[in-house]
């Protein structure tokens, strides 16, 4: 008996870890705002970096914390402005190849 009872909880611990597995896997990847040492702000995937340039990562409540202080500037999603290839810098948008 003890033996189909330890077997049993074993199968049971490993359906809940892929459950569990495939829901995170299922899950969209959550978003970052990125902010320049100047105070321009935009929304990335993932922490990206470019020669000379210096960013800053944060999450939504940082954001709604800070979003009305004067020191920052939010850009919105734009397809002419892909995060991957680019960044903002004092209000303008610097696109890298």
């Amino acid at each position: 008996m003890k033996n189909s009872k330890t077997r049993s909880t074993k199968l049971h611990l490993a359906a809940a870890a892929l459950i569990g597995a495939g829901l995170l896997a299922a899950s969209p990847a959550s978003a970052l705002i990125t902010c320049n040492s100047n105070g321009d702000c935009w929304r990335t995937e993932t922490r990206v970096t470019f020669p000379g340039v210096t960013l800053s990562y944060h999450d939504d409540p940082w954001w709604e914390a800070h979003k009305t202080e004067r020191t920052y500037v939010w850009h919105e999603d734009s397809p002419d402005y892909d995060w991957h290839h680019g960044y903002w810098a004092r209000g303008e948008w610097h696109r890298i190849p």
